[in-house]
């Protein structure tokens, strides 16, 4: 009796820790599979047009404060260069001016002119490798948050102004890693939001022009129509048809022939080419108020930018008489533009595309090189 109570016991013992060995298996399958689903869910979100946007946003401030961590200390190396030569120049005309008697002009303004030629000459060079003289000027700060926010920007677009570049390893490195993962993101983002703005837009161009469906006979009717009139025209090339002979339609019935077909309605190639006229303007008139450029100048960097060719002969914030401020809120407002801006192309595209592939397959089907195909 004993025994076989023992027995019972552990067996009883056992089966308890098999149903809590099960129950934690179970417990973390589920758990295992909450992860997944919602980092399915996440992934699905970031896919959409409001993960994509948000996902966009956040890469560029992320990258923004990357580089400024990278770079806000880096001094352009030909910052001590151009500080000796100037010291060198201010000395040298001093001695000038010291040794040469003040009555022999002449002579003291032609070494003068000759030590000033020398210097504008090396400085010259100096700006041509990159130097800007933002290093000597606490108050000129490169890498602020807007202008880092930009630099994020010119880089997934492709555009790459050049007015602010990388001076450390690191900030190269980064550049390289980052736009490597940008572009990418960047063509999803105009895929994404491209096409909800080509919705949107063909729906309002639609309401607004109330245009109607273009109607289409189903090609039954049509293959009927031919069968009918080929043999008419080969009797009437024979003369076997007299002249006061016509020709009566068929009743047929629709259901036999088939059901009209509608084309879907396309927004006009003309259309979109207004659409993206008027933004480049809108933008050539904002800028070049703000810069003081002509229009023609402010037309340039808009169509430039927007097609991501970005010479950087001229871009916003770059006038010395604006204060750091002003600056930088030109160039957040220019970011914003330049982000609508590719969208706006995008949709653009996509709409002309959508339009140009419906007229070659019209006229496909009027020259009898495109037939439709019959439901079964």
């Amino acid at each position: 009796m004993h025994s076989t109570y023992v027995k019972m016991a552990m067996d009883r013992q056992r089966a308890e820790l098999r149903n809590r060995r099960h129950r934690r298996l179970r417990t973390a399958k589920a758990f295992q599979n909450k992860v997944k689903d919602c980092c399915r869910k996440i992934t699905a979100f970031f896919f959409t047009q409001i993960g994509v946007c948000g996902l966009i946003v956040g890469y560029t401030i992320v990258g923004a404060f990357m580089f400024i961590a990278l770079e806000a200390e880096a001094r352009h190396p030909l910052t001590q260069e151009v500080i000796i030569r100037r010291r060198s120049c201010v000395d040298y005309l001093w001695n000038i001016t010291h040794h040469l008697n003040v009555l022999n002009y002449d002579q003291w303004r032609q070494d003068v002119n000759r030590t000033v030629f020398e210097y504008q000459t090396h400085m010259v060079r100096h700006i041509r490798r990159g130097y800007d003289g933002t290093d000597e000027n606490p108050l000129l700060m490169r890498w602020t948050i807007p202008a880092a926010l930009m630099y994020c920007i010119t880089i997934y677009t492709t555009i790459g102004y050049g007015n602010l570049t990388p001076r450390t390893a690191g900030g190269k490195l980064a550049t390289v890693f980052y736009a490597m993962v940008g572009i990418p993101l960047m063509l999803l983002y105009m895929a994404n939001v491209g096409e909800i703005l080509a919705t949107s837009f063909k729906f309002t161009y639609q309401k607004m022009c109330k245009c109607p469906k273009r109607r289409r006979r189903g090609p039954l009717a049509n293959e009927l129509e031919v069968a009918i009139q080929q043999p008419v025209k080969e009797k009437r090339k024979k003369g076997a048809i007299e002249p006061n002979v016509s020709v009566v339609p068929v009743e047929t019935n629709e259901a036999e022939i088939g059901p009209t077909v509608y084309d879907p309605q396309t927004v006009s190639v003309t259309s979109c080419l207004v659409v993206m006229s008027s933004f480049v303007i809108g933008g050539a008139i904002l800028f070049s108020i703000w810069e003081d450029w002509g229009y023609v100048d402010g037309s340039y960097f808009c169509f430039t930018s927007l097609l991501t060719i970005g010479f950087g002969d001229f871009v916003p914030g770059q006038t010395i008489a604006h204060s750091q401020d002003a600056v930088d809120s030109k160039l957040i407002i220019c970011a914003v533009y330049l982000l609508l801006g590719m969208a706006l192309l995008a949709m653009c595209f996509n709409l002309m595309q959508e339009s140009v592939f419906m007229k070659i397959k019209r006229l496909g089907r009027r020259l009898g090189l495109l037939r439709d195909r019959v439901a079964s």
